[in-house]
């Protein structure tokens, strides 16, 4: 139980953080944007890998750490200015930001495998079987093998966001709502989506780093959109996101280990089963 405590802690932690930001994603129908930034963060391995930074052919090094989650900020504000470009066609400029970060990761990876095929001494560095372990880590994580280290990171990154998420509460609620007259009210519509895309670039990384791509897109969807069908009332759906998040977590965990299936998509069938719960109860609720 000992050697799970970090991994119990770790998931429980970005779900609490992904449960609190899923809410906004959601109302500002903002779905497609973990998949964006997340399979984006593929060109910011791709590019730490090309430079062999820090022992980067094992996945969740600092120095890897720190290339993703600049590149994938970069990403996010560059999907926040295609969608002004594009005149609010958020859809499209994800879509464009996706492909070619997509791209850039897989050549890179290919370059990265050729280059680097045997380091100074003549050792190999990072051979096939290595890319696509990388690969592999990359889309489904390995939530099992936290350690206390990645752990302490997931803690302090969620602290951070949650703590800038409840500072700028009322703004992101405003913005959320009512965006195109937010200017009027002299707040800067433009700086709040660069925010809130650049944290939410940062939330992903973090999760893609403990349980991988599937989930970190899946925690900023399923327990906001969840939430939402239960109540309409921000308060109330906050912590009914919350909620959900942190069980479809625990209970999906519970599940990948006693089942010995993979915990990352365990957890995301747990949180998807959920929100089909919820859409029932719904449904019924609109009916009767």
């Amino acid at each position: 139980m000992n050697q799970l405590a970090p991994a119990i802690i770790a998931a429980l932690v970005i779900s609490i953080m992904g449960g609190a930001l899923s809410i906004f994603v959601v109302l500002k129908r903002l779905a497609f944007i973990g998949q964006g930034i997340s399979h984006a963060a593929f060109g910011g391995v791709g590019i730490a890998l090309i430079l062999g930074v820090n022992g980067v052919s094992t996945p969740g090094t600092i120095g890897q750490l720190l290339i993703v989650v600049a590149f994938s900020i970069l990403a996010a504000l560059w999907i926040a200015a295609l969608s002004r470009s594009h005149k609010g066609r958020t859809d499209t400029a994800i879509g464009v930001v996706l492909s070619a970060s997509m791209a850039l990761g897989f050549v890179l990876f290919t370059l990265a495998e050729s280059r680097h095929a045997h380091d100074e001494h003549g050792h190999a560095a990072l051979g096939h079987e290595d890319e696509h372990h990388i690969i592999e880590e990359i889309l489904f994580g390995n939530i099992l093998n936290t350690d206390w280290t990645k752990a302490s990171i997931a803690i302090g990154v969620s602290i951070a966001i949650l703590t800038l998420t409840w500072l700028l509460r009322r703004k992101l609620i405003f913005w959320a709502f009512d965006e195109p007259v937010i200017d009027a009210y002299g707040l800067n519509s433009n700086r709040l989506t660069n925010i809130f895309l650049s944290t939410l670039a940062i939330a992903i990384v973090m999760s893609m780093q403990i349980a991988g791509v599937v989930l970190a897109a899946a925690m900023l969807i399923l327990p906001g959109a969840a939430a939402l069908n239960i109540s309409a009332k921000l308060r109330p759906a906050f912590t009914y996101s919350v909620l959900i998040a942190v069980t479809g977590a625990a209970l999906g965990m519970l599940i990948g280990i006693q089942a010995e299936l993979p915990v990352g998509p365990a957890i995301v069938l747990t949180q998807s089963i959920m929100y089909l719960i919820t859409l029932i109860i719904k449904t019924i609720a609109i009916r009767s």
